[in-house]
């Protein structure tokens, strides 16, 4: 009530007067300063030197041992077994002859809804640890394939390799989870879900506890390796926790196979400043990539939705590789595995990481589980990133305090305490003239969202193809500026306030961006980029300007949905639409981008448009 009534000259808080008094003037340099905010992350006097919060791990304080002759003949005895055995048999065989407890799990599962039904198999050992009642348990996970669809068979081979090492120690203070699947992500969704008994389709009866942590392989046919990509992000955002990553790279560091954050390796401390700056940006461009659309490479990803704190290890084969030329060209065979050193010494790697996590006494807690990486061994903290947030959500919260106190004619806005009276109710015959139009023109544009929300899960599996989902795309873009066009043709005439319908989607674009940032801040940068920009910049053209009026429309067209994702076929990098992977990426692991996209970020662009065709 005091906001309304400091609008009619009431008297009211210091505060609300010098908010009504500048709001017009800070709430473009406030966008503007949080982009400016964003582009100064990159640069080191924003990051800190990494350093471990838990000192239980102890990392690098053992003397690693993998690489003997046994391990190697548990390596060779997989390829062995597929010579003669399909692959699941060949990896439960594997697993029996170590003495592991083995379990195969067939599944079936739909992409998306009403879209054939896919098999895949899931085959995992668990080694019992001598000196625990399997309360708690890790997880070491490879799939056949790749993310790049290459083959991952010495990720499988080297997982053989561990389990046989494992076997043969007795510290161990939690089981060690050997899984192996051949529908990457899916197929350890299943598993997962299956493990904490969420489904009954295809259960698990040979178990252990309270999964900690997990890691998955990635090993690209090669036979060496000049490091490891690191990636830890996962579908809705999540992030594994901050010393976990930093021990990995730590320990990685000691056996001479360093793990590199997204595979971009360290620029020589002597660099320019500039060529410093270009290659963080260049890292924080990819987390945000992974983080915001859930484009995440590896299989760690499902573990992260049961806050399960899981990274990605992927092989970075030399360029001049032989084995990897071969295989571009299609001619790999399974016997070109890496040399023995390269195993040894990843081997290891693994090795002293599932040392440090068996020292742990409790789950990661201590360090962040929020934080941006603009180099190997340096992070910027959630306190230093959320301030560019919050400066684009004052930006859209002055701008709208701004327009709900400057609708309406003048004379409601006058200072004179003698017509307060008459003011405060001409201003609630505005209200109730005005605001019913204004919400009915939300709503309209939100039933709309909706429909693009549902109608792709009911289309039939044969339908929903790239080239239709496209057609469909554009379809609904056609129909979503004809109503734009026939809204604003009916309201043309009627009472409207601008000021009060861009208010109102202001303050509802705000809390959705302030709600997102604290959740997955990647993804609400990404919104406020397409959809706050735009509506801070929006403004009614006048009746004779028809020129500005058109080149408004197209601009906003320009940042539409439709060519937003026709641009990010190629600056995401899919290999289909990017409407029909975040569809999947939505039915599958529950990824807020879709139900965004259809919500929200088409709704408020097609109310910009209203905004700049209305009188």
């Amino acid at each position: 009530m005091s906001l309304v009534l400091s609008g009619q000259g009431e008297k009211t808080s210091p505060l609300l007067r010098v908010a009504r008094k500048y709001s017009a003037y800070l709430s473009y340099p406030l966008a503007i300063c949080g982009l400016l905010w964003l582009l100064a992350l990159p640069l080191s006097s924003f990051s800190r030197r990494a350093y471990f919060s838990e000192n239980a791990m102890m990392p690098g304080q053992v003397y690693t041992t993998f690489g003997t002759q046994s391990h190697m003949d548990a390596m060779d005895r997989v390829d062995a077994e597929l010579k003669t055995k399909d692959q699941a048999q060949a990896v439960e065989a594997v697993f029996a002859s170590i003495g592991l407890d083995t379990e195969t799990q067939e599944f079936t599962y739909t992409k998306v809804p009403r879209i054939g039904k896919h098999a895949g198999t899931n085959v995992h050992g668990i080694l019992r640890a001598p000196r625990s009642d399997s309360v708690e348990a890790l997880v070491i996970a490879a799939s056949w394939t790749t993310a790049n669809n290459a083959s991952n068979v010495n990720a499988v081979r080297l997982m053989a390799g561990l389990a046989q090492y494992a076997s043969e120690q007795v510290y161990w203070a939690r089981d060690i989870v050997f899984v192996v699947t051949d529908s990457g992500e899916q197929g350890i969704e299943e598993w997962l879900r299956a493990y904490q008994g969420l489904t009954t389709t295809s259960p698990l009866f040979v178990r252990s506890g309270i999964i900690q942590a997990a890691l998955s392989l990635e090993l690209p046919p090669a036979k060496r390796y000049t490091g490891l990509g690191l990636y830890f992000e996962g579908k809705g955002g999540q992030l594994a926790n901050l010393d976990y990553v930093n021990m990995v790279q730590y320990v990685s560091r000691l056996e001479r196979m360093p793990a590199y954050l997204h595979g971009l390796k360290d620029v020589p401390r002597r660099a320019h400043w500039w060529t410093k700056y270009t290659s963080a940006t260049q890292l924080l461009l990819r987390q945000v990539r992974a983080q915001a659309f859930g484009l995440s490479t590896g299989i760690h990803a499902p573990f992260l939705r049961y806050r399960i704190d899981a990274i990605t290890l992927a092989g970075l084969p030399q360029p001049d590789d032989p084995v990897s030329a071969v295989f571009a060209h299609g001619l790999f065979t399974d016997a070109d595995v890496p040399a023995a050193p390269m195993q040894r010494q990843i081997g290891r790697t693994i090795e002293a990481s599932f040392r440090s996590l068996n020292n742990l006494l409790e789950h990661f807690h201590q360090s962040f589980f929020f934080y941006m990486l603009p180099a190997n061994q340096r992070y910027v903290s959630i306190g230093d990133y959320i301030p560019a947030a919050g400066l684009m959500i004052a930006s859209l919260l002055l701008q709208a305090m701004h327009l709900w106190w400057m609708q309406g004619p003048d004379e409601l806005r006058s200072d004179s305490p003698h017509t307060r009276i008459t003011r405060i109710n001409a201003y609630y015959a505005l209200l109730r003239a005005t605001l019913p139009s204004s919400v009915g023109i939300i709503w309209r544009v939100h039933a709309l969202g909706l429909v693009l929300l549902l109608i792709p899960q009911l289309i039939a599996s044969s339908v929903l193809t790239d080239a239709t989902t496209t057609a469909y795309l554009f379809t609904m873009a056609l129909a979503s500026i004809s109503m734009v066009l026939h809204t604003s043709d009916i309201y043309w005439t009627r009472r409207i306030e601008w000021q009060q319908l861009k208010s109102i989607v202001s303050v509802y674009l705000a809390v959705v961006v302030a709600c997102l940032s604290v959740m997955n801040f990647s993804l609400a940068v990404a919104l406020f980029v397409v959809a706050g920009l735009p509506l801070v910049f929006t403004r009614v053209c006048r009746v004779d300007t028809r020129i500005r009026r058109a080149l408004g429309v197209l601009m906003l067209v320009a940042v539409s949905p439709v060519c937003m994702m026709t641009l990010g076929m190629h600056v995401l990098g899919c290999s289909s639409n990017p409407f029909r992977v975040f569809l999947a990426d939505f039915y599958r692991f529950g990824s807020l981008v879709y139900p965004l996209v259809c919500l929200v970020y088409w709704p408020v662009n097609l109310l910009c448009m209203i905004i700049v065709l209305i009188q």
